[in-house]
C-alpha cells in the first residue's frame, strides 16, 4: 500500500478558504457547555482562546461521509482509504483576539503529508494548517496533525505510559459523560462517531468507551491558564497526544507555570493515572 498512500503527497500545498462571522451565541453554546459564566456577548468583546473551534463548520454532505462520520473526501482533503482517524497533536498561536461581530476568513492548507507503512500497520499523517483572519489581520494560525491508522495500527496501544513531566501545582478531575461530548461535538460541527455513538465505538472499532475529544481536553487545559493565570495573554498553546481519555472514568488535569509566568507546563492523566496528553502554553 506504500506507494498508493505516498500518491496523496500530491495534495501537499492545496488550498481553501472559507468565511464565517463570530456570534455571541457560539459564545453562549460554549459557555454552557464548559460551565462558565458570563461569556463575551457584545459587539466588539474579544472572544477566550480557542472558542474559534465553534466557526467555519465542516461542509461535507451525507453522500461525501465515511462509516465514521467523517468527510471521505473533495476539496483539499485527501480521500486516504484508511479505516481508523485521530488528532495527533496541535499548536496554535494567538496573534490578535479575534472580537464579537468580526467576519473572519481561514485559510486552510495542507501543509504536509508523512507516510508510515511498515509492519504494524499504516499510518498517514496530515499536516493541515489553519490561518484564520479578522479586518485587523492574522489572528489565529493553527497546525493540527490529523492521523489515518490502518486497524492494526490503530488497535496497538502503548505499552507503557511516560511520567509525568513534574509536579503540579494546578489540578482539576473531569467527568466525562456523554451530554458533555455531544455538546462539544455539536458546537464544532464534528460529526466523528467515536464521541457520541456508543454502539459504533464498541462494537466496530472496539473500544472501551465514548472518546473524549482531543480539543476538547486541550480547551479545558486553556481554561486552566485562563483561570490560573488570568493576567496574562496566551499567546502559544501547543499539544500533543499520547494516548486516548474514555467517558469510563474520570480523567485529571494538571499543569504548573515556570518560574517567570511567562510559561505553563500542563497534561492530562486517564483513568488509570496514564499520561494522556502533554501541553505547553505562552503568554505574553
Amino acid at each position: 500500500m506504500a506507494e498508493s498512500l505516498e500518491s496523496f503527497k500530491s495534495y501537499i500545498g492545496k488550498k481553501e478558504t472559507a468565511t464565517d462571522v463570530v456570534t455571541a451565541s457560539a459564545m453562549l453554546k460554549f459557555a454552557a457547555t464548559l460551565g462558565q459564566e458570563n461569556p463575551p456577548m457584545d459587539k466588539g468583546e474579544a472572544i477566550p482562546p480557542g472558542w474559534y473551534g465553534g466557526f467555519f463548520p465542516a461542509s461535507h454532505r451525507p453522500a461525501q461521509m465515511r462509516v465514521d462520520g467523517q468527510a471521505s473526501g473533495g476539496g483539499i482533503v485527501p480521500p486516504i482509504p484508511l479505516p481508523r482517524r485521530r488528532i495527533g497533536g496541535t499548536r496554535v498561536k494567538f496573534q490578535e483576539p479575534l472580537r464579537i461581530g468580526d467576519e473572519i476568513v481561514r485559510v486552510t492548507e495542507i501543509a504536509d503529508l508523512v507516510v508510515d507503512d511498515g509492519p504494524s500497520g499504516a499510518m498517514v499523517t496530515v499536516v493541515e494548517r489553519n490561518s484564520i483572519s479578522n479586518s485587523r489581520g492574522l489572528a489565529v494560525v493553527e497546525e493540527r496533525d490529523m492521523v489515518m491508522l490502518s486497524e492494526a495500527r490503530a488497535a496497538a496501544t502503548p505499552k507503557t505510559s511516560p511520567a509525568v513531566p513534574g509536579p503540579a501545582k494546578w489540578t482539576q478531575v473531569v467527568e466525562p459523560n456523554p451530554p458533555l461530548l455531544f455538546r462539544f461535538s455539536a458546537i464544532r460541527f464534528n460529526s466523528h462517531r467515536i464521541h457520541y455513538d456508543r454502539n459504533y465505538v464498541t462494537q466496530v472499532e472496539k473500544l472501551p468507551g465514548l472518546v473524549v475529544q482531543s480539543s476538547l481536553i486541550s480547551q479545558l487545559l486553556i481554561e486552566m491558564c485562563r483561570r490560573e493565570v488570568p493576567n496574562r495573554r496566551l499567546t502559544q498553546f501547543d499539544f500533543q497526544n499520547l494516548r486516548q481519555v474514555y467517558d469510563t472514568g474520570s480523567f485529571t488535569l494538571a499543569g504548573a507555570p515556570s518560574p517567570d509566568g511567562r510559561e505553563a507546563t500542563l497534561w492530562a492523566l486517564d483513568k488509570d493515572g496514564n499520561l494522556s496528553m502533554t501541553a505547553t502554553a505562552k503568554f505574553a
